[in-house]
């Protein structure tokens, strides 16, 4: 699409290629026989003009466009009959859809356009993602206190602050890091 075309106008224009593909579609539709018997009801004579297109066509393959047959086939043509009523009437359908289908999609825009006018956007949150619970928090340090009392030598105050820390967070003493510590504790407090 071209930038600078309002969005009325987009919608307008997909709505008339819709009309269009669907009256194409219609008329893909329709079976030889059955336009031959509404060419025959418009006024036309469908022998006389499968004849007047098979000649034509037979002096393209046989070179006689350069003669001028072609011209001669072209003004043989009849005048086109009157168009009946049925023909002003599709036409009429489809311009009247597309009217329809055009003021509903400018009611829709509009709305949507005081919609957005009116609803107001919540501001960013500011604040930072929730942390782990405070219990988690507090057993992870008296596990690190754990550690070190152990780098010290203090294997019981080792074993006490990680049991204080199981109390607190139970999953997190099935680490293995926390479990390796343990069990270093215990073989040296023997």
């Amino acid at each position: 699409m071209l930038s600078g075309v309002s969005p009325e106008e987009r919608v307008w224009q997909m709505l008339v290629d819709e009309v269009g593909e669907a009256l194409i579609e219609e008329a893909a539709s329709v079976s030889v026989a059955q336009a031959e018997k509404e060419l025959a009801a418009a006024g036309f004579d469908v022998a006389a003009e499968r004849a007047r297109a098979e000649a034509f066509l037979a002096s393209l393959e046989g070179g006689a466009a350069a003669s001028g047959s072609v011209q001669a086939v072209a003004q043989e043509a009849p005048p086109a009959p009157e168009k009946k009523g049925r023909s002003r009437v599709m036409w009429g359908a489809a311009a009247a859809a597309a009217v329809a289908a055009g003021a509903a999609a400018a009611v829709y825009v509009a709305q949507q356009g005081e919609q957005a006018k009116t609803t107001p956007v919540p501001p960013p949150s500011t604040s930072a993602p929730p942390g782990p619970p405070p219990e988690v928090v507090a057993a992870t340090g008296l596990r690190r206190r754990a550690a070190i009392a152990y780098d010290e030598g203090h294997a019981r105050e080792c074993l006490e602050l990680l049991d204080q820390a199981r109390a607190k967070d139970p999953a997190g003493d099935a680490a293995p890091e926390v479990t390796r510590l343990r069990e270093k504790a215990a073989l040296e407090r023997k």
